[in-house]
């Protein structure tokens, strides 16, 4: 009787994937408190082992090694976490980094086809991603390779994909840009329902006004889905060490999966560690609030 509700549920969940035009929605969702905060517009600013969530070519940044951890209270109890690692190859402009991401809604209750009580089960989603970037003349350039998983009550979806990207400096110039391919691959399948992964296409700019501080601009498509969105974000380093930002980011629909909307943020750095947190509403939904750990060696 389980197995009504379960299927059930798939093809509900595959049906709503599919209304959107893509699969693996959990694909969207930011990694980054320092993102988040800044209204994810951060193909251009992306730096580090959080760069693969946005930009690959971002991880040519790093100098020896660089651990990175997010933590999100999501939507509807579900819990959204990041845990990875980036380090340079020694005498080489290589860096290569290694990074999962994972969503867990927990347990949820099952019913017969009665209605009544037919024990638990549980579902999540989550990416296995591999990266590697290198630095030529004044281009980076940068190479995802992920595994995707989904699961509900057992059952499981599967799909690889790659994510490709590019920034450089302008000379002279206190201006950057960035564009990025992500999730070009295969299809999720769930039992006879197969959707595309969400291919996002996105170019960023950004412009230091003055030392310390930020302005940043990323229009992204969402190809299968249809979307555009265009972010804003600001960052404002003190000398302190502590820095202040804020970002907006128009889309279409979905918005439950991106943050959509106003959001906020503030970063402390010490002891080659970043400390990031940030919030974003979500109108009757709620808040989420992020936070991000991210240390140096």
């Amino acid at each position: 009787m389980k197995n009504i509700l379960i299927l059930s549920l798939l093809i509900s969940f595959t049906s709503a994937a599919n209304a959107l035009g893509s699969g693996a929605q959990f694909l969207k969702i930011d990694t980054d408190a320092r993102a988040v905060s800044m209204g994810a517009a951060y193909t251009a600013l992306s730096s580090g082992v959080d760069s693969l969530a946005y930009n690959p070519a971002g991880l040519s940044t790093v100098k020896g090694v660089e651990l990175g951890f997010s933590h999100t209270n999501w939507l509807m109890d579900s819990m959204h976490d990041f845990i990875g690692v980036a380090l340079s190859v020694k005498g080489k402009p290589l860096a290569i980094g290694l990074g999962l991401t994972r969503l867990s809604n927990g347990s949820m209750d099952a019913r017969n086809a009665d209605r009544s009580a037919g024990g638990s089960f549980n579902s999540y989603d989550q990416a296995v991603t591999v990266g590697l970037a290198d630095i030529i003349g004044k281009i980076r350039l940068g190479l995802n390779v992920k595994y995707i998983e989904s699961a509900i009550a057992g059952t499981k979806a599967r799909a690889g994909a790659v994510d490709i990207g590019f920034n450089r400096t302008m000379n002279n110039l206190p201006v950057g840009i960035g564009l990025s391919v992500q999730n070009l691959g295969t299809k999720m399948k769930y039992i006879s329902q197969k959707d595309p992964l969400p291919l996002t296409v996105a170019a960023g700019l950004m412009f230091s006004v003055i030392p310390g501080v930020n302005l940043a601009l990323d229009v992204k498509r969402q190809v299968y889905d249809k979307q555009t969105g265009v972010s804003f974000g600001t960052e404002y380093a003190l000398l302190s060490g502590v820095a202040l930002r804020a970002g907006y980011l128009t889309s279409n629909r979905a918005a439950s999966m991106n943050n959509t909307g106003f959001s906020a943020g503030a970063g402390l750095n010490f002891w080659n560690t970043q400390l990031d947190y940030a919030v974003t509403p979500y109108g009757d939904l709620g808040n989420t609030q992020k936070i991000t750990l991210k240390k140096k060696f």
